[in-house]
């Protein structure tokens, strides 16, 4: 997958469509397929999802979720659509249940990728001691010791440092949680 890079702003910058299609057609249409079962009809879904994709590209914010999110966001909604235009009200959901059963939901998946998004301003904001800190012991998995010996910092001055870091990323996450909540 290819990285976005982020303009002077620190916003992600967008691919054009066309990469786009290149990057994920193929993965979509295997996609598509062994969900619908149909070559021709997992033609047909893939070329309408990316059509839609293409003609709202401009509306997909990169800041809110990958672009691989949103395209599968996309083609999920046509294949639930396909199933439930071919089947009974009743037969749908058994169906849909059985179809989606082992995908992760879609929607904690976009959840998740904007919590993490925010995560990453929310440690961006922190001053670099407290950066360290929690990188070292969270992402890198450090000892205390370790990073106590790494920093020139006492071990209990460790522990406060992490402990602090983790209440003020805590305190941000509860205040500013309608940023990142999906309705």
């Amino acid at each position: 997958m290819k990285v976005i890079e982020a303009n002077a702003r620190g916003t992600p910058e967008r691919q054009p469509f066309e990469a786009v299609y290149e990057e994920y057609y193929l993965q979509i249409l295997r996609y598509t397929q062994r969900k619908v079962g149909n070559r021709q009809d997992a033609e047909d879904l893939t070329g309408d999802a990316l059509f839609y994709c293409y003609q709202n590209y401009e509306s997909y914010d990169p800041a809110k979720s990958t672009v691989k999110t949103w395209l599968y966001l996309v083609v999920n909604s046509r294949i639930k659509n396909y199933y439930r235009d071919k089947k009974s009200t009743a037969e749908y959901s058994e169906l849909n249940e059985w179809l989606f059963r082992d995908e992760p939901d879609m929607e904690r998946a976009v959840y998740l990728e904007q919590l993490q998004i925010w995560m990453a301003r929310a440690i961006r904001q922190l001053p670099e001691r407290q950066q360290k800190v929690l990188g070292m012991r969270y992402f890198q998995n450090r000892e205390y010791e370790e990073i106590e010996r790494e920093l020139g910092l006492s071990y209990s001055n460790v522990r406060v440092i992490l402990s602090r870091t983790l209440d003020k990323l805590k305190l941000e996450l509860q205040n500013s949680r309608s940023e990142w909540e999906i309705p």
